[in-house]
């Protein structure tokens, strides 16, 4: 069944709002940052790489921009384009949802760089946050070569495509509750060893699952 229309001005106008969030927060914080800040830390909060705070307040609004060019190019270069119009809103939605995050994970790292620990804990919050919200949408996905669970048996079968994306959605939600209510409870060692074993576990699993009613259904 096809979704309602979606105010798809509106939603671009968030977009377009958060890059420029980001550009606004760069150019505001830049003159008070330290020339060299963390690029990447590790699970137990140490420092692994450093970068000059030139790339610190460009790659990630860059990469937004990136993102957001490559998101609403793919519809119309996908051979099932008009799929697309099937779940509009939760694709447009899903869309903000990744823009929002990267948005929240800039200002994260400009801010809290002095912090790695909680840093890093929020950043695994946020991507927990963002499991439930895809799983949220997942369920009115269409089969499409460029969005969803795309596997031979989803692409192969409409079929399996909407049951996979329906139980699918269910386990991403659960993942994500999971891991958002663990993160600030368990240590940083033990929560990295369940967060990838969950996250793992799912796509592992929806592609074996995929697989299971394909040939339940198909022999």
């Amino acid at each position: 069944m096809t979704e309602q229309p979606t105010n798809t001005k509106s939603l671009n106008r968030i977009a377009i709002a958060c890059i420029g969030i980001m550009l606004l927060v760069s150019a505001v914080l830049y003159p008070s940052l330290p020339e060299i800040l963390p690029r990447q830390w590790g699970i137990d909060g140490e420092v692994n790489s450093t970068w000059h705070k030139n790339y610190a307040v460009l790659v990630m609004p860059a990469l937004a921009i990136g993102i957001y060019l490559l998101t609403y190019i793919l519809p119309m270069v996908d051979p099932r384009r008009d799929s697309y119009e099937k779940f509009r809103p939760s694709y447009e939605r899903v869309r903000i949802a990744v823009l929002v995050m990267m948005a929240g994970f800039h200002i994260l790292t400009l801010t809290q760089y002095d912090n790695p620990q909680m840093l890093v804990k929020l950043i695994l919050f946020g991507v927990s946050l963002l499991f439930v919200f895809i799983g949220n949408e997942m369920g009115r996905f269409r089969q499409t070569w460029f969005a969803g669970i795309r596997t031979p048996w989803t692409l192969a079968d409409e079929r399996v495509w909407k049951k996979t994306h329906r139980v699918g959605a269910r386990w991403f939600v659960a993942v994500g509750l999971l891991n958002m209510a663990l993160v600030f409870v368990l240590p940083m060692n033990a929560f990295f060893v369940v967060f990838m074993t969950s996250v793992i576990g799912v796509a592992l699993g929806t592609s074996a699952y995929s697989y299971v009613l394909y040939r339940r259904w198909n022999g």
